[in-house]
């Protein structure tokens, strides 16, 4: 007797030079589980390694974004370890298996918040190069009024989006931002109409992928070192050091 397989917690397409990666659990609210994160990983290598590709989306399926982790999901166990995994556990490991690293050396990611946003489905945009909302959408940040804690880099990344004081709020609290709030305070760079989300944000990310990749990628590069350096000699030795890195680079990559 055959059994039933399991549909894929992620759809993947690609349109143009754009990677869309959908959460495909609606039936959750596309609560993250141990094969989402395996899953999205996955295929954030494959866009970074395909040279067709020139930058990816992240959305959901159905109206929701991610409901955050999906805690009746059945437990998974290391192989090796024993340990329980979990979606947090996964996605803050090392290497690829550290989502927040894995986005800083990603082509250019947009994560398009079509939906409600809770914990870890909050928490993990943070680390997107943009994120765009949908007029409907919200995120929440209820960790320690449902006696955990926020994860994903969030305690780093929030403050530097949207400041200390409004970040200490919204995580202490575990407050709701609103479509307009999350424009307001810097956390998204656009609203777009419920209807249409999508190829909105599919949009954008082409504008994105349209420009050179070379310079993208030491672009990002440039961002993530002096975004809080304070010291004006460093800043500048990065900048002149990716420069001469760039040059080395396009030299490789010029035909003899």
């Amino acid at each position: 007797m055959e059994t039933e397989s399991k549909p894929p917690a992620i759809l993947t397409t690609v349109i143009g030079n754009v990677m869309v990666i959908a959460y495909n659990r609606p039936h959750r609210r596309n609560a993250w589980n141990v094969s989402t994160v395996r899953e999205s990983i996955a295929a954030i290598k494959q866009a970074n390694e395909d040279p067709a590709i020139g930058a990816i989306v992240i959305t959901g399926e159905g109206a929701s974004y991610c409901a955050g982790a999906d805690l009746k999901e059945d437990p998974e166990y290391d192989p090796v370890t024993n340990h329980r995994m979990t979606p947090a556990t996964l996605s803050m490991g090392q290497g690829d298996h550290n989502w927040t690293s894995l986005l800083s050396r990603s082509k250019p990611v947009i994560c398009a918040i079509n939906g409600p946003a809770h914990g870890i489905g909050a928490t993990h945009t943070l680390s997107a190069d943009i994120r765009v909302i949908a007029a409907s959408a919200s995120f929440s940040f209820a960790f320690l009024k449902l006696k955990v804690m926020p994860e994903c880099g969030s305690t780093a990344l929030l403050p530097r989006l949207i400041g200390a004081g409004r970040a200490n709020n919204i995580l202490l609290r575990g407050g709701t931002i609103s479509a307009q709030q999350a424009l307001d305070w810097g956390l998204v760079t656009d609203i777009f109409p419920d209807e249409g989300f999508r190829e909105s944000a599919i949009a954008l990310a082409q504008e994105l992928a349209d420009l050179p990749r070379l310079q993208m990628q030491f672009t990002k590069q440039m961002l993530a070192t002096n975004a809080e350096q304070g010291d004006p000699e460093a800043i500048m030795r990065c900048e002149s050091q990716t420069f001469v890195a760039f040059l080395k680079a396009m030299k490789k990559t010029k035909p003899l």
